[in-house]
């Protein structure tokens, strides 16, 4: 019997973990993508200056389920690993305090472990928001609370990259009853990089089970008929499918857009700013927060410091050089802090990486929702997809529902009912 071939369009976590998905089947998976290299965002750098590093500070959580089976899959689990595990080091840059807080609420039975501010009144908002059933902003739930500053806040604009005042309670509720569950809020990190500890090994398991990655080629058009894909013309070859095979589109909703027009998608984005400087860091890594600082994370390695700005719409377009010298100001005595020789007066060379449309704006409204099966051989993958948050779990669950769409799918117009969205009860 002849096996089916799926051809996947977008080699970033959704569409490496569709082509995962197709070949632990057995089947056979070939990837484009128009990037010079696999990864999307999440990937490392390597610009020939030599400063390596990742293109921002991706994390995992022990309660991020399918990201983790697949980094067993890949044999890759145990390259990620928990960087604090005595709690979360949290700098105020309005008081300089430093104190370490837990991220599962079953660590707040410790008061040292406690978001600062935190009391009965903010767990009662916070199980409203657990239960909330209607979507509304999550600010509107919490309210003007210190609880807001020290945890809502720069949590929401973690997991949905939206500010609270405009962010989904419902997805960020998702995330949170998640967290909830014991042992599940640990944080995990990579720990020499997003493309040793993730993606090369993905790219090795498919290259060991029979898949090609062809890197460097755009779609640029899709060719239908009769309600299917027969052709992908990409940037130096047209590729003429067969009866039997399958497309997998695992782009962002822009692209999707400029292929099948006729679909609708989300147009609003939100940016994501990192700054990378090059310094002497620590023996391994370290992960820290902020808050009272126009930055909310930075992830420590050996080599740098790299520093994260979500929902970063107020600065992504001002100078680049300007947002790192106020961002090193700022964090600079945290850094100490933590033992690093780091003087605010004295920056240390840096990279700043801007990305405009990094996710789609997670707010608490009706996003515009494709079919997932809009063609009767094509799927759709993407972390922008359904009511999940846009994460790399939801990017993996989105690979993996797409292939099975597809491996489940006859050639048959397609159904709402088999391809609806995924939801927050998935995620359960």
């Amino acid at each position: 019997m002849t096996t089916r071939r799926t051809h996947i369009v977008g080699a970033g976590i959704a569409g490496l973990s569709a082509a995962l998905t197709v070949t632990a089947d057995g089947g056979e998976a070939i990837v484009y993508e128009a990037a010079p290299q696999p990864g999307g965002r999440c990937r490392t750098l390597q610009p020939a200056d030599g400063f390596v590093h990742d293109n921002g500070t991706h994390v995992l959580f022990t309660a991020n389920g399918h990201a983790l089976d697949l980094l067993k899959a890949i044999g890759a689990r145990d390259r990620w690993f928990e960087p604090e595990p005595k709690g979360l080091p949290l700098y105020d840059g309005k008081t300089g305090e430093m104190r370490r807080v837990g991220l599962s609420p079953w660590s707040w039975l410790l008061p040292s472990r406690r978001p600062h501010g935190l009391t009965l009144p903010d767990l009662a908002r916070i199980l409203r928001l657990l239960l909330a059933a209607k979507d509304c902003p999550v600010a509107s739930i919490i309210g003007d609370r210190p609880i807001m500053d020290s945890l809502i806040e720069p949590l929401t604009v973690a997991v949905l990259n939206t500010p609270p005042a405009q962010a989904s309670s419902q997805r960020l509720a998702c995330a949170l009853r998640r967290l909830i569950r014991p042992g599940a809020g640990r944080l995990l990190v990579a720990r020499n990089g997003l493309s040793e500890d993730l993606i090369e090994p993905a790219l090795a398991t498919l290259a060991a089970r029979g898949a090609t990655v062809h890197t460097g080629q755009r779609l640029r058009r899709l060719l239908t008929g009769q309600e299917r894909v027969i052709g992908l013309a990409l940037t130096d070859r047209t590729v003429m499918l067969g009866p039997d095979d399958r497309v997998i589109l695992a782009l962002p909703p822009y692209e999707v857009e400029r292929l099948l027009p006729a679909l609708p998608v989300p147009t609003s984005f939100e940016p994501i700013l990192n700054v990378h400087y090059r310094m002497k860091g620590l023996s391994g890594p370290r992960f820290i927060g902020f808050t009272g600082t126009l930055a909310q994370w930075a992830l420590v390695r050996p080599s740098h410091v790299s520093v994260t700005v979500s929902a970063a719409d107020a600065v992504v377009d001002l100078n680049a050089a300007d947002v790192a010298a106020r961002i090193w100001r700022d964090i600079a005595p945290a850094l100490r802090r933590l033992g690093l020789d780091a003087d605010g007066d004295r920056q240390p060379e840096s990279r700043v990486v801007k990305e405009k449309r990094a996710t789609i704006r997670q707010a608490a409204e009706d996003l515009p929702q494709p079919p997932l099966r809009p063609l009767m051989n094509l799927a759709l993958a993407g972390d922008w997809l359904g009511s999940l948050p846009a994460t790399i779990e939801s990017a993996v669950m989105a690979g993996e529902h797409a292939a099975s769409l597809l491996r489940h799918a006859r050639c048959t117009r397609p159904t709402v009912p088999r391809d609806r969205p995924l939801k927050t009860e998935d995620a359960a």
